[in-house]
C-alpha cells in the first residue's frame, strides 16, 4: 500500500487552527504578548510566503504572485507595528504608521487580481463586467451608508480620510472580486480558496467597523480568528496545485446565467430600498437622494444584462456550441429564403453536404477531444474556402452544409473541389503529438433542377451518399450522380 504524501496546502490549512487556538489561548491568559503578536502576524506571513513560492514554481504568474506577496507583507508589517504599539503605549495611536502598511495591502491585492482577470478573460467579457457592477454598487451603497457616512468628521478631516480610506479599500476588493468571481473561466479550488479570502476579509472588515463605530471592539476578539481564517485559506490557494490555472484562458465568451448568479445579482440590486425600509423603520438618517441614484443604476445595469441574455439566446438558437457555425436551423430558414427567390425569379441555388470520412474511427483511435479538434480545424478551412455570401452550417455531427446563393451546380461543383482539397490538403493535429489526414465526400444539388428546398436537400443527400459509396474523398453531383474520381493535387 503505497502512502499519500502531504500536499503543502493540507499543512496550511492543517496548521491554521492549530495556530489560531494557540493565539486565543494566550490571549486569555495574558502571557508572552510577542509570541502573541509572532502567531497573530504569522498568517499573513504564510500568505506572503505561499506567493513568493508559487511566483517561483511558475514564472508565467510572477508579476501576479510578487504583487500579492507585497500584499501579504503589508500586513505583516502593519500587524508587527500595530501591536508594538500596543504593548509600548497601551493605546495605538490612530491614525499611525501601521495604517500605511494595512491601507498599502488593498492597492496590492486589487492589482494582483486584476492581471488574473487579464488573463483568465482578455477579451471584452460585458457580461461579467455589468454582473460586477451590479455586485459593486449594491455593496456600494451599504458601505457609504453605515460605514463611511458616520466616520465623516469635517473637524478632523485627516483622522476622517484614514478612516474612510479603510471601507474605500475594502470596496475596492468588492468590484475586482465579484468581476473575478462572477466572470468566466475555470472554476478552480485555488479560486474558491481566493474568494473565500476576500469574503472573510470584507465581513470582518465591516464587523470591525461597525464595532469601531459602536465602541465596542477589543483585541483579540472572534475577527482576529476571522482575518487569521482569511490569510491561511489564500495561502493554502497560492499553494494549490489549480492555481496555474486561475490564469487560464476562458474557453467561453461569457459566463451562463446560473441560479445561483442570478440570486446573487438579486441580492444586490435590492440592497438599496432595503436599507432605506430598515432605516425609515429603525428611526435611522435615510440617504433618500443616494438610494434613487443606485436603484435607477441597478435598473440600467439589470436591462443591459437582459437585452445581453436576450442577445445571447438568440445568437445560441442559429449558431451550433463548438465549431461556431451557423446552426441546422439558420440555414434551413437561409435556404427556404433562397429558394423562394429562386422559384420567384429563375434564379440558381445550389447547396453542398460534406461528411468527414470515417469520423467514428477519429473518435474511437482519439477520443472525443480529437474528434472535436477535427471537427473545429475543418471548419476553420471551410471558412476559408467558401466565397463571400455563402452560408456554412453545422449540419449535424461530422456533416456540414453550405448555402451558395446565385450558382449554378456547375459552379457549385468548383467550389466543392476547392473545399474537397484543400480540407485534405494538409494533416489535423488530433492531440499535442499526432497528426491525422481527413477526407471528406461532398455531395451536390441545386434549384431550379430540383423543385422545393426539400427536394433540393434530399438530392444533396443523396448525391454525398453516391459519393461514400464510391470510395469517399470525392464530389458528386445529384444532376447525373456520377462521383468524380479525385485528381491528384
Amino acid at each position: 500500500m503505497t502512502s499519500r504524501r502531504v500536499a503543502a496546502w493540507h499543512v496550511c490549512l492543517a496548521t491554521a487552527p492549530v495556530l489560531i487556538g494557540a493565539y486565543y489561548l494566550l490571549v486569555h491568559a495574558g502571557v508572552w504578548p510577542g509570541l502573541q503578536v509572532a502567531i497573530y502576524a504569522s498568517a499573513n506571513a504564510s500568505f506572503a510566503a505561499a506567493a513568493l513560492i508559487t511566483a517561483r514554481r511558475h514564472p508565467s504568474m510572477r508579476a501576479i504572485m510578487l504583487l500579492l506577496a507585497g500584499s501579504g507583507a503589508a500586513g505583516v508589517a502593519g500587524d508587527v507595528l500595530f501591536y508594538f504599539d500596543a504593548l509600548v503605549h497601551g493605546e495605538p495611536p490612530y491614525p499611525g504608521v501601521p495604517d500605511l502598511f494595512y491601507l498599502l495591502a488593498y492597492p496590492l491585492m486589487a492589482i494582483g487580481l486584476l492581471l488574473i482577470i487579464r488573463r483568465r478573460t482578455p477579451g471584452w467579457d460585458s457580461a461579467s463586467m455589468i454582473d460586477a457592477a451590479i455586485v459593486a454598487i449594491g455593496a456600494g451603497y451599504l458601505v457609504f451608508q453605515f460605514l463611511i457616512v458616520p466616520l465623516v468628521d469635517f473637524e478632523d478631516k485627516f483622522t476622517s480620510l484614514v478612516s474612510v480610506a479603510y471601507p474605500v479599500g475594502d470596496l475596492m476588493l468588492v468590484v475586482v472580486g465579484a468581476r473575478l468571481m462572477l466572470g468566466a473561466g475555470p472554476r478552480t479550488a485555488a479560486l474558491r480558496l481566493t474568494g473565500a479570502y476576500l469574503g472573510l476579509v470584507l465581513f470582518t472588515d465591516a464587523f470591525y467597523g461597525y464595532q469601531t463605530q459602536a465602541g465596542t471592539y477589543q483585541a483579540g476578539n472572534f475577527l482576529d480568528a476571522l482575518y487569521m481564517s482569511a490569510s491561511f485559506a489564500i495561502a493554502a490557494g497560492m499553494l494549490h496545485p489549480s492555481v496555474i490555472k486561475m490564469i487560464s484562458a476562458s474557453n467561453t465568451a461569457t459566463p451562463d446565467a446560473t441560479p445561483g448568479r442570478l440570486a446573487v445579482l438579486a441580492i444586490a440590486a435590492i440592497t438599496a430600498p432595503t436599507s432605506i425600509v430598515i432605516q425609515h423603520y429603525a428611526g435611522g438618517e435615510e440617504h433618500v437622494v443616494a438610494a434613487a441614484i443606485v436603484c435607477n443604476l441597478l435598473f440600467l445595469l439589470v436591462m443591459l444584462r437582459m437585452a445581453g441574455l436576450v442577445q445571447a439566446q438568440r445568437h445560441a438558437a442559429v449558431t451550433d456550441g463548438l465549431t461556431g457555425l451557423r446552426s441546422r436551423r439558420f440555414f434551413e430558414q437561409a435556404l427556404g429564403n433562397q429558394g423562394e427567390r429562386s422559384v420567384k425569379n429563375g434564379v440558381p441555388v445550389s447547396v453542398l453536404l460534406l461528411d468527414i470520412d470515417h469520423f467514428k474511427s477519429v473518435n474511437d483511435t482519439y477520443g472525443h477531444n480529437g474528434g472535436d479538434r477535427v471537427l473545429v480545424e475543418v471548419t476553420h478551412r471551410l471558412r476559408e474556402l467558401v466565397r463571400p455570401g455563402d452560408v456554412v452550417a453545422r449540419y449535424g455531427g461530422e456533416e456540414f452544409a453550405v448555402l451558395l446563393p446565385d450558382t449554378s451546380t456547375e459552379q457549385a461543383g468548383e467550389v466543392a473541389e476547392r473545399i474537397r482539397r484543400g480540407v485534405s490538403g494538409a494533416p489535423i493535429a488530433v492531440d499535442e503529438s499526432r497528426l491525422h489526414t481527413v477526407t471528406i465526400s461532398v455531395g451536390i444539388a441545386g434549384m431550379p433542377a430540383a423543385g422545393t428546398t426539400d427536394e433540393l436537400v434530399l438530392a444533396a443527400d443523396r448525391a454525398l451518399y453516391a459519393a461514400k459509396n464510391a470510395g469517399r474523398n470525392r464530389v458528386a453531383s445529384a444532376t447525373d450522380m456520377s462521383p468524380a474520381v479525385p485528381v491528384a493535387a
